[in-house]
């Protein structure tokens, strides 16, 4: 008989920014360091039924949105059986358990590298069959239709009125992330470092397919970090002014760090770039309890990044990064008309 383990949510001291205990928080980035706790504070959530305004006044303030309840839990819960039904051929679930839970077999988790990481450990499709699984997922129709979700776009549209035709870029990336994974975290970077093609036109939709807590993995944002993206980015700009289009364009040309990232390790960046109304305050790292049915947008120069999944019922973090722009002006279309596939480059 198949043993249940329950999609729960996060221990109590997890629930809320209200509550703190953010000294308790144990998150780890892509450099194995725990970040410093006191560089730590809650993501403000609002409710999918703050009136637009609200909605605007957020995001435009923050760089920001992390909306609670946008899509049905039930619906959530599916994508995320479905895909690890899917991928399951691969051995990369526990004997017994149901696929909606993503628990993870055990072993060296590195051999069930997924889509964002692979190629950094130099895993390759021919020797991993998860990862093989995970690429031709991505032009399945169960994992199409859910980034088509209707809930997500109009959301897209509350935030983004002055869009004429809002459209949904084909290439999104489903991220997972094994628990215990070493270096296989987000590292510290802005999405227009990737989308340089355009003006920073898009918006970024981040999905959790599941629960994630704190300790599990979700993405993090720095705060009050469009300006230094801003800047960043203008650094790189005047840098890469004599280079090639295409590598002016390219987030892994010779002039950018750690293919196209900022940094391996969030403490450090924190305290480098101090909060700009108070030098002597470095900017601290926002974190969520997200919950399925939850989704972030993010504007294009928020720099941000993801901890180490330290998941104590071993769950496989898993989630999707899909894109949005206005068709009626200039979008990168690198990313609006293909599928994500290995080495393209983006």
């Amino acid at each position: 008989m198949a043993t249940a383990v329950v999609q729960r949510s996060a221990p109590v001291a997890f629930e809320g920014h209200k509550l703190g205990f953010t000294k308790d928080v144990k998150i780890e980035d892509n450099s194995g360091s725990r970040i410093d706790p006191e560089v730590i504070d809650w993501l403000q959530p609002i409710s999918k039924d703050a009136t637009d305004e609200e909605l605007r006044e957020q995001y435009e303030r923050d760089g920001v949105l992390f909306v609670k309840g946008v899509m049905p839990r039930e619906r959530v819960l599916a994508m995320r059986k479905k895909y690890f039904e899917y991928v399951s051929s691969s051995g990369v679930l526990k004997e017994g358990t149901d696929p909606v839970d993503g628990i993870f077999c055990g072993g060296d988790p590195h051999k069930y590298a997924g889509p964002g990481v692979a190629s950094h450990l130099g895993v390759t499709p021919e020797e991993c069959e998860f990862l093989a699984k995970s690429i031709t997922a991505h032009q399945e129709d169960f994992v199409k239709g859910f980034a088509k979700d209707e809930n997500i776009m109009l959301m897209v549209k509350r935030i983004k009125p002055d869009w004429e035709e809002p459209i949904l870029f084909k290439r999104q990336l489903l991220r997972s992330n094994m628990p215990n994974s070493e270096g296989t975290a987000t590292k510290v970077h802005f999405d227009q470092i990737f989308l340089r093609a355009a003006p920073p036109t898009s918006l970024t939709a981040w999905v959790p397919i599941g629960d994630i807590p704190p300790e599990s993995g979700g993405l993090i944002y720095l705060e009050s970090s469009v300006p230094l993206g801003l800047k960043i980015e203008n650094e790189f700009t005047k840098i890469n002014s004599k280079s090639s289009d295409e590598e002016r364009l390219s987030a892994f040309n010779v002039n950018m760090m750690d293919r196209g990232n900022l940094s391996r390790d969030c403490g450090k960046f924190s305290k480098e770039n101090p909060n700009s109304s108070n030098v002597n305050k470095p900017r601290k790292w926002l974190i969520a309890n997200y919950e399925a049915g939850d989704v972030v947008f993010h504007h294009p120069f928020m720099v941000h990044a993801s901890g180490v999944n330290r998941d104590p019922l071993n769950r496989i973090r898993l989630a999707t990064d899909l894109r949005f722009a206005d068709k009626m002006v200039p979008y990168d279309h690198r990313w609006a008309n293909k599928y994500w596939t290995p080495g393209d480059g983006l």
